[in-house]
Order: structure tokens, then C-alpha cells, then sequence
């Protein structure tokens, strides 16, 4: 897929959750992607696979750790040598709990 370009997202009926369960769960897994679900034609939950959700969840978390420590590097007045610097990344990675390489 094209960079910049979003598939369209998966919108199905909450009521397939009773009629097609297993083929719900098996479309999420499948696709890992999340699939909308409407109440009355309007998006009321989102389905995702944990594997998914989890992956989702690290990116987010080191994006976070990431820009956080672009912020600090920012507004300090003090330059650090790069030691200071992969040891202060090393501190804000543990917090999430991830691990920097």
C-alpha cells in the first residue's frame, strides 16, 4: 500500500457478534486490523485482535518514550555526551518497560 494511504476500515454489525462470531474473530485475526462495530448504523466498539492491540500498544509506548526524551533534549541548557544521553534513554525505555537496544 502507498504511504500516506489508509485502507478502508473494517465496519461491521454488532449484531454479527451473535450471528458470526467465529467469523468475526477469525476476520480480526486474519487482517489485524480493527473491525468497527455499528449499533443502529452508528460505530459503537471496536474489535481487535490482542496480538494487534499489543503491537499497537508497544509502538504507541516507544513513540511516547521517544518524543519524550526529544522534548528533554530540547529545553535542556547543557549538552550530554552520548553516554549521558543512551543512559537516559535506557531510564525512560525501563519506565515503559521496553527494553533499549
Amino acid at each position: 500500500m502507498p504511504v500516506g494511504v489508509e485502507a478502508l476500515p473494517l465496519i461491521r454489525p454488532i449484531t454479527d457478534l451473535r450471528t458470526q462470531f467465529n467469523e468475526v474473530c477469525a476476520q480480526a485475526t486474519e487482517t489485524q486490523e480493527p473491525i468497527i462495530l455499528t449499533k443502529n448504523g452508528v460505530p459503537a466498539y471496536v474489535l481487535e485482535d490482542c496480538e494487534a492491540y499489543n503491537a499497537a500498544t508497544r509502538r504507541n509506548r516507544m513513540y511516547l518514550a521517544v518524543r519524550e526524551a526529544e522534548i528533554e533534549e530540547r529545553y535542556r541548557p547543557e549538552p550530554l555526551s552520548a553516554e549521558e544521553s543512551n543512559a537516559r534513554m535506557a531510564e525512560i525505555f525501563k519506565l515503559w518497560g521496553l527494553e533499549y537496544a
